[in-house]
């Protein structure tokens, strides 16, 4: 788990809404808002993860066996002066998780 505590242009550049996913093709990632609570907050990685590589959910490795959801979620949810973010990979993938509430899914390199 990698705990960088700078702001990232991507996330803040995709201008999400309010529980809004969405794709940008120059990042070629996905993107996704979460609330500050732990169900919102996985839910948001399983499913973002799974839309980008087109596999169901249930048919994921359980997220808990890459990162701890729970430690990841106290640290983004928690109320900081600076925002922080969280990359790790997963299934593949590369993703970022923001104290913003927003989560982002880089595709897996084919």
């Amino acid at each position: 788990m990698n705990d960088n505590t700078t702001e990232s242009d991507a996330m803040s550049a995709a201008g999400l809404g309010e529980d809004v996913v969405g794709y940008d093709p120059t990042a070629d990632a996905s993107y996704a808002r979460f609330g500050t609570d732990y169900t919102t907050a996985v839910v948001a990685i399983v499913e973002t993860v799974a839309a980008v590589t087109n596999r169901k959910t249930e048919d994921l490795s359980p997220l808990f066996a890459t990162v701890d959801p729970e430690a990841l979620v106290d640290l983004v949810a928690s109320n900081r002066d600076t925002p922080v973010e969280v990359t790790f990979s997963y299934e593949g993938c590369q993703v970022t998780v923001s104290s913003r509430g927003t989560v982002a899914v880089e595709s897996p390199d084919e």
